[in-house]
């Protein structure tokens, strides 16, 4: 606590201490009191409204602090919205131009690949005799063209798996931040009051608040995000404009810890934002017009070679029917068998 300000505090104690005991004596006496009581009772009184105010003083000065504190944190939060969402808009443009066209590319791969084994493998069987009839032949290659017709489908259950699958352990703490772990009892004072002062001043039916905005709100909600969820808080509840009636050492007490609590609460928002920030590549930060132009223009580039191996995959299922023929040649017999 500050030197003055513990000075102070120390004094109004001490001074009202003092005025207690005079009105005690002064209590005592029935009629007449003495004027000495009487300029005792006034010296104290004028050396506590001395120091009163200028603990009122003071505590203006931090609210005025605070306040500058305040516009900081809600200042960082835009900060916040604003490369999150820049952030969020490149993370679907990669998803739609290089994610999923690409995951599309790795099956259509491995649909090839497939088909090209499984073409060699029933090529080998029937050049050393490993089908016992034509029909053991029509049967394998209908399995193989179902097997590589369905097994690797880009559908959205197969791209959500191999996502999953790619996150590895070793990844998942990367994503905890020690500084924001709320125990749980913080975790309940901070929704009910954001349920309080934060919805209320966004929500469409109770604002003007602009529905972008309160989308963006929500969604910290929806989110459990309290270290978002408190800032928001800070924002929405206003300026600190302190009582000059109420008990300024009370006064001071709510002040001191608002003070903590705000500071801290610029520490964790500034490291949240720098750790985002880390997140995006140069490039993103500075030209994301740019960004999404290469995109596009890889997603070209993936499109092709989709292209070109969709008619690969075409080229050996043609292949592998044509098996049959060669089955045929290699053993003239069995169309008399049929």
């Amino acid at each position: 606590m500050d030197d003055k300000v513990q000075f102070y505090r120390q004094q109004i104690i001490d001074l009202r201490k003092k005025l207690a005991e005079v009105e005690r004596r002064r209590s005592q006496y029935e009629h007449s009191v003495p004027t000495e009581v009487w300029q005792e009772l006034a010296d104290i009184s004028h050396s506590l409204d001395l120091a009163e105010g200028e603990l009122i003083r003071i505590n203006q000065e931090t609210a005025a602090e605070l306040n500058n504190l305040r516009d900081e944190i809600v200042a960082t939060l835009a900060q916040y919205n604003h490369w999150r969402a820049q952030m969020l808009a490149i993370e679907k443009l990669f998803l739609v131009n290089i994610l999923r066209p690409g995951y599309s590319l790795k099956q259509a791969i491995r649909r090839r690949e497939y088909l090209d084994q499984e073409y060699w493998r029933m090529r080998a069987a029937i050049e050393s005799g490993g089908y016992s009839s034509l029909e053991e032949l029509e049967a394998d290659i209908r399995r193989v063209l179902a097997h590589g017709q369905s097994a690797f489908e880009a559908d959205e259950r197969s791209f959500l798996d191999e996502q999953l699958q790619e996150t590895t352990l070793r990844e998942i703490p990367k994503k905890i931040n020690l500084d924001e772990l709320v125990d749980e009892f913080e975790k309940e004072a901070l929704l009910r009051e954001f349920k309080r002062v934060v919805l209320p001043a966004v929500h469409p039916d109770t604002s003007d608040t602009p529905e972008e905005v309160f989308n963006t709100v929500f969604e910290t909600y929806e989110q459990q995000d309290y270290l978002l969820m408190e800032a928001y808080i800070v924002e929405y509840r206003g300026e600190i404009e302190p009582d000059p009636e109420n008990d300024p050492l009370e006064t001071q007490d709510r002040l001191a810890k608002t003070q903590a609590e705000y500071h801290r609460l610029s520490g964790r928002l500034e490291r949240r934002v720098a750790y985002l920030k880390k997140e995006l590549t140069p490039q993103e930060l500075e030209d994301p017009i740019k960004v999404e132009n290469e995109l596009r223009g890889q997603r070209q580039e993936l499109l092709e070679r989709i292209q070109a191996e969709t008619e690969r995959i075409f080229n050996l299922n043609e292949k592998i029917e044509g098996l049959v023929q060669l089955y045929r040649e290699h053993y003239p017999g069995a169309i008399d068998e049929q």
